[in-house]
């Protein structure tokens, strides 16, 4: 992050070639439409390219990334002022994993957005607690309740007791 925040193009590069699929597949999964995804992509290259000088070396720059990603995914919803959640997209070169299939994707999709939001980032983004706690700022207490209320109501729709 130094060497961007020098305005070594070389190092964006690399860090592109290294998160960008994967902030990708987190995009579409949050959006539904892989247009908003390639969109908000670019943005969060931007942003990561003109906030490269504030970037705190103490902190992870993964979870940094997400933060951003996620960040400008919530704008967008809240600028659509979306009421009903698109069915959750999964990137075409994503591979298996749960979101395959369609009935968890839609179950996923039922979820209010914080708790699917950290869902995403800790199933498909593979972020530990604390680097969910830094993407979403907030606190990691937080983050465990979260995802213990995400999957508690993932086992109703499924009609297991919690």
């Amino acid at each position: 992050m130094e060497a961007v925040a020098r305005g070594d193009e070389q190092a964006l590069a690399s860090l592109i070639e290294r998160y960008a699929a994967r902030i990708h597949a987190h995009l579409c999964r949050m959006t539904g439409d892989r247009d908003d995804a390639d969109d908000l992509l670019q943005d969060t290259w931007v942003r990561v390219a003109r906030g490269a000088r504030r970037f705190d070396p103490g902190r992870r720059v993964r979870p940094w990334l997400y933060g951003i990603a996620s960040n400008l995914a919530r704008d967008l919803h809240r600028r659509r002022q979306v009421r009903a959640r698109p069915p959750l997209a999964e990137p075409a070169a994503a591979g298996s994993g749960p979101l395959e299939h369609i009935d968890l994707r839609d179950r996923l999709a039922g979820l209010p957005d914080r708790l699917r939001e950290v869902v995403l980032l800790r199933y498909y983004g593979d972020l530990d607690e604390a680097e969910m706690a830094a993407a979403l700022g907030i606190p990691r207490g937080t983050v465990k309740s979260r995802l213990h209320g995400a999957i508690r109501a993932l086992k109703r729709t499924f009609g297991e007791p919690e």
